[in-house]
């Protein structure tokens, strides 16, 4: 029986499944790029642009998570103190059951996020194949 060759996904600029999340008076606009489905359960990936004052708040995971800042400004929540102002090629690690969170600084931000395959599902209940737009 032969074996299923791997899969390489490739995704444009305008490709991805996109995710409008409101946090109060604020939103994130998520467009995933790569699902759990799709790297074998591993983690999925996407990339976010978060409105001035939009805060995600602390909260923890089972499983590691990872933030690339491409635009704007950020403050960090971790179980240790705040990091202020982290701008643009700052990269923050989240270890599993770290307390994190967020908040956008003035002009709003734009990241890339590996999000473990537990936060993926829970973000794109509905939609696990990934794709399209």
């Amino acid at each position: 029986m032969e074996q299923e060759r791997p899969r390489v996904v490739r995704r444009g600029p305008d490709d991805g499944d996109l995710l409008v999340l409101e946090m109060g008076p604020h939103r994130a606009h998520i467009t995933r790029k790569a699902a759990r489905t799709e790297t074998d359960g591993h983690w999925a990936l996407g990339e976010a642009w978060q409105e001035p004052g939009f805060d995600n708040p602390p909260h923890t995971h089972d499983e590691a998570e990872a933030f690339y800042v491409l635009e704007g400004s950020y403050t960090f929540y971790t179980d240790a103190d705040p990091v202020e102002e982290v701008g643009p090629g700052t990269f923050v690690f989240i270890p599993p059951g770290a307390v994190h969170g967020f908040r956008t600084g003035p002009q709003g931000g734009k990241l890339i996020c590996l999000w473990p395959s537990t936060v993926e599902a829970a973000f794109f209940n509905d939609r696990t194949g990934g794709g399209s737009r």
